[in-house]
């Protein structure tokens, strides 16, 4: 980061007597420095390694436009247009340096085959995606499409330079190499708030909601979102006036019954967001990650947590601390509760104000059906559900801590059988265990709780 220090006049000569005085007498102390430092402002100037965002004012862009392209192009065609310049430096580099000879043998280039690929590109994904193709000023008729590729090029290049994203000066002079584009001038504000317009409740005939929240109650939370972090996000509560139904962004709130004091809570499938902290809101996207995550990696939520601290948090600027594993388990049952709840056509509503451990056990006990999550029904892999065997692979050796890994460097006797009525002998002669009957034909694995732990003793069944 780079200091810039402004000082106003009268500051510098009250500073500057206050320091003669000071050297003079041989009295220089700690706090006159401390007086200093607090009477000089700092601002900081844009991260090292981004370029900052064109600051050109809307006429002057407005003008390029209308005098480059048709007059009916529509907005979303110019931002495609200007969006892929800016995310495109490193292209735009290397195009505006075949524009300046430096070496021995080289040849100026105005319209480099960079800039000509880019052209080509941006002009294939507006004629696929945009409602008209792109149409341009100052074209003959009878173009070819190279040639219309060519015209484009140039017109690219004169909006790269007017957009300051050119890192050569009017000298032909380096001035600099362009470096990724910050957007963060022109990050949207984003804001939670309910996603059902009107109330939902039968009796009140889809009345308009009200944001009932006092100006000075906002809540300013942070918000993941596409794997972005976003400080100071206003939250927003709608309230129906006639039920009194409270309307939040990944739930509502509603009374058990007319003039009660007991309160429901309905776990919304269809939210976006989700709350996993006190303020900290993440997208569905964010909690996806989690489950699958956990799921397929085996993880716990410590080590997700740490996984995600690393990948992501650490490498974005923000007043956010980073994730820890209660939000990530916050996570992981919301989105647990959300997946489930559609299997039975229905959004999960249990009493408000539950802790979570409480949310788990009342999900379970209204989602599952004699212990069976209706999801699961059915469900078989070579990891959860193996054949039975009715007697293990199990083999008695002579050294029992080969098997247990327990024997801590010292001599462990061999391991007698005392119970032979208990084994089968097997063909080398060997001791099989026999397990008892199956009940069923499968022998399917059970989830004990969702806390990932070492076992005191490992047990390996060779």
């Amino acid at each position: 980061m780079v200091l810039l220090i402004w000082i106003s006049n009268q500051v510098q000569a009250a500073l500057l007597r206050l320091l003669l005085v000071a050297c003079h007498s041989s009295l220089l102390t700690v706090w006159i420095w401390m007086i200093m430092l607090a009477l000089i402002p700092a601002t900081y100037a844009m991260p090292a390694g981004e370029h900052p965002f064109p600051d050109i004012t809307f006429k002057e862009f407005s003008q390029f436009i209308g005098q480059h392209f048709s007059s009916k192009i529509s907005l979303s065609t110019v931002l495609v247009i200007l969006f892929s310049l800016t995310e495109n430096p490193d292209l735009l580099n290397l195009h505006a340096r075949q524009q300046y000879v430096q070496c021995e043998g080289e040849n100026q280039i105005a319209l480099s085959g960079w800039m000509k690929g880019l052209a080509r590109a941006v002009k294939k994904s507006i004629d696929q995606n945009q409602r008209k193709p792109l149409k341009m000023k100052n074209v003959a008729k009878g173009m070819d499409e190279e040639q219309e590729i060519t015209t484009f090029s140039f017109k690219l290049d004169l909006l790269a330079k007017l957009l300051d994203l050119h890192p050569y000066n009017e000298h032909g002079q380096l001035v600099d190499k362009l470096q990724p584009v910050s957007h963060k001038l022109i990050q949207p504000v984003h804001v939670l708030c309910p996603n059902s317009m009107e109330c939902e409740t039968v009796n009140c005939n889809s009345r308009s909601l009200l944001q009932s929240t006092r100006t000075r109650d906002i809540p300013q939370v942070t918000l993941i979102k596409n794997s972005i972090i976003y400080d100071d996000v206003f939250v927003f509560t709608g309230e129906c006036p006639t039920c009194k139904t409270k309307y939040s962004a990944d739930h509502e709130r509603a009374a058990e019954a007319v003039e009660s004091s007991r309160y429901n809570r309905v776990y919304l499938n269809s939210a976006k967001y989700l709350k996993i902290g006190q303020s900290v809101w993440v997208d569905r996207a964010f909690s996806r990650g989690v489950l699958n995550g956990i799921y397929s990696f085996h993880a716990s939520v410590s080590a997700y947590a740490e996984y995600w601290n690393d990948s992501v948090w650490k490498h974005q600027s923000v007043n956010f601390k980073g994730i820890t594993r209660h939000q990530i388990w916050q996570a992981f049952v919301q989105e647990s509760i959300r997946t489930i709840a559609p299997a039975y056509g229905t959004d999960l509503t249990l009493q408000d104000g539950l802790a979570i451990d409480e949310v788990t056990k009342e999900a379970f006990e209204h989602l599952g059906q004699n212990g069976i999550i209706l999801p699961a029904r059915g469900h078989h892999c070579s990891e959860c559900t193996h054949p039975y065997k009715r007697t293990s692979d199990l083999r008695a050796s002579d050294d029992p801590a080969a098997t247990l890994g327990v024997d801590e460097d010292h001599d462990v006797p061999a391991l007698q059988n005392t119970n032979t009525s208990a084994g089968q002998s097997s063909s080398d002669g060997s001791e099989r265990m026999e397990v008892d009957n199956p009940v069923a034909k499968d022998v399917t694995m059970c989830v004990v709780d969702g806390i990932v732990f070492g076992p005191p003793v490992w047990l390996i069944f060779l």
